[in-house]
Parts: C-alpha cells; sequence; structure tokens
C-alpha cells in the first residue's frame, strides 16, 4: 500500500506539472485581450503599454509560466487583475469555503437519500418502486443543473415565492444551489446503491445465510449492506469532486460568493492569474479525492492489493 500511494503521489506530480501548461497555454490561447478589457476604450497606446507592463504580459511566454510556476511552489498565487492589489490566494480562501460547504451538503444529502432509495429498489428488483426509482435516477443523470436551477427558480422562488432567488448569509439561500446540485449526485449514487445491493445479495455467502434460516432484515443489515458501503463510500469521494465543479454554474445563477462565481468573472475578464489558480486547485482536488477513494476502497476490501 506504502509504495502505491508514493507511487501515485509521484504520479500526481507528473499531472499537476502537465496540467500547469495546458491551463496556461489554454488561457493564452483564449481570444481577448485582458488589458483592452480592463481599461475599455482607451484610444492611448502608452496607456496600454504601460498597464500591460505593469501585469508583466510584456514578458516572454516562457517567463510567464515560470513566474507562476515558481511563485505557486512558494505559495504565491500572484494578484488578480480584475481586482488590483488583491492576492489571489486571499480571494481563493474567502470563495473557496463557501463552496466547500455547498458542495459536502450536497453530498451529505445524496448519501443520505441515495442509500435508502438504493437499498429499496434492489430489494424490491422489477417491482414498481424499482421501476420508478430507476426511472428517476435516470432522468436526474440526464438532466444538466443549470436547467435544474432555472426550474427551480421558476417554481420555488418565482411562482410559490418559497424562497429568495438569489443572496446569500442566510439559511434559506442554501436551499436552491443545494437542490441544484443535488440532483445529480443523488441519481448517481442510487445507481450505484442498487447495483452494489443486488451483487452482494447473489453473493455465496448470502445465500448460506438465507440457508441458515436468518431473517432478511438481519441478512441485509450484517451481510449487505457492510459489502455494498465499499462502492458507494468511494464513490461520494468522487461526488464530492463533481460537487465542487458543478458548483461552478450554479453558483453563478445564484450568485453565490464561491469559487464558481469567481472563475467564471475570471475567465470573462481574461483575469490569467486567477484562472490559472482555479484549474490548478481543482486539478490538485481531483487527483486528491481519486487518490482517495482508491486508498478507501483497498482498506475497506481486503481482496484487493495494490
Amino acid at each position: 500500500m506504502s509504495r502505491f500511494i508514493v507511487r501515485r503521489l509521484a504520479l500526481m506530480l507528473v499531472i499537476l506539472a502537465a496540467s500547469s501548461v495546458i491551463i496556461f497555454v489554454v488561457g493564452r490561447l483564449a481570444p481577448g485581450d485582458p488589458v483592452q478589457l480592463l481599461l475599455g476604450d482607451v484610444p492611448d497606446p502608452q496607456v496600454v503599454a504601460r498597464v500591460r507592463r505593469e501585469l508583466g504580459l510584456d514578458r516572454p511566454l516562457v517567463e510567464q509560466y515560470l513566474r507562476f510556476v515558481t511563485g505557486a511552489l512558494r505559495g504565491d498565487l500572484g494578484q488578480s487583475y480584475a481586482n488590483p492589489g488583491r492576492p489571489i490566494s486571499l480571494m481563493i480562501g474567502q470563495a473557496f469555503p463557501v463552496t466547500v460547504r455547498l458542495a459536502g451538503l450536497t453530498v451529505a444529502l445524496a448519501i443520505l437519500l441515495a442509500v435508502p432509495l438504493g437499498v429499496i429498489s434492489a430489494v424490491g428488483r422489477g417491482s414498481l418502486t424499482d421501476v420508478a426509482a430507476r426511472l428517476v435516477a435516470l432522468g436526474g443523470m440526464s438532466v444538466p443543473n443549470f436547467v435544474v436551477a432555472i426550474l427551480l427558480i421558476l417554481t420555488l422562488a418565482l411562482g410559490l415565492h418559497l424562497v429568495p432567488v438569489s443572496g446569500w448569509g442566510q439559511r434559506e439561500h442554501y436551499l436552491l444551489p443545494v437542490l441544484a446540485l443535488l440532483i445529480q449526485p443523488l441519481a448517481y449514487m442510487t445507481r450505484i446503491t442498487r447495483a452494489s445491493v443486488l451483487q452482494a445479495l447473489g453473493e455465496d455467502y448470502v445465500r448460506t445465510a438465507r440457508s441458515k434460516g436468518l431473517p432478511p432484515r438481519h441478512i441485509l443489515m450484517r451481510h449487505v449492506l457492510p459489502n455494498a458501503a465499499i462502492a458507494i463510500i468511494t464513490v461520494a469521494g468522487l461526488a464530492f469532486s463533481f460537487a465542487l465543479t458543478g458548483a461552478f454554474v450554479v453558483e453563478t445563477i445564484f450568485r453565490v460568493p464561491g469559487m464558481g462565481q469567481a472563475a467564471v468573472g475570471a475567465l470573462f475578464l481574461r483575469d490569467y492569474p486567477m484562472v490559472q489558480a482555479v484549474g490548478l486547485l481543482y486539478t490538485a482536488i481531483f487527483i486528491t479525492m481519486n487518490l482517495v477513494a482508491d486508498v478507501l476502497y483497498a482498506l475497506m476490501n481486503p481482496r484487493i492489493r495494490y
């Protein structure tokens, strides 16, 4: 296990290095000049040249990339073009906890709802409840987050006036963003739970327990669910990563002051340092969560050896 973790950590460094190059190059290839976007219609070329020099955009691309990488290694992500004088690390430190709370609450609710739904669907395989749960799960996986967000605004906010459309700081402000993010992980985890429970129900140890006359509830709680939980827990980590990225659009729609709103604003303004920092951060999160999922899977399943 220790060798596997060391190999994965080394691979993580390689992926982060490659990702930093891709993020930097794609950002520079995107149409639009950050200086022109910041200054607007400024005819004076001297002003444009001065701002470009202050932002370091007049230097060679290789030098700009090396400054970005060396700064990131020191923990200095630079300063935002759109918010002069504000360190990006400070902006991320303010926005990232908001997104983490949103994604964490979403995944927690998804687990609480998906596990019983998946178990009921698997135990009653072929029943009307099973068919309904599978159809709902399929629909939930097919509908994008932004469509769900718009429907929630039209019904709960504008139609029934139950919750505010946007805003942040109060408990009711969590409802619409969490519901918009919840649909896809709930649907996916329900299907995973159902498949895992069905697989466990077909194992020899379950048939042996039935032949001994053990109650179905005892078999389910003591033999089926502990083994099905292996896949559920590992998938939950990946669902958290996807909830973090899915929050980009949802946060923008509901004006939540998280990473999504900051990243989308940076993309529109060609705020290169902010875009690079967000891209590198989320790459690191995805790699780390995949590593954690693999380690948890090996720890919970003795048959897995790396």
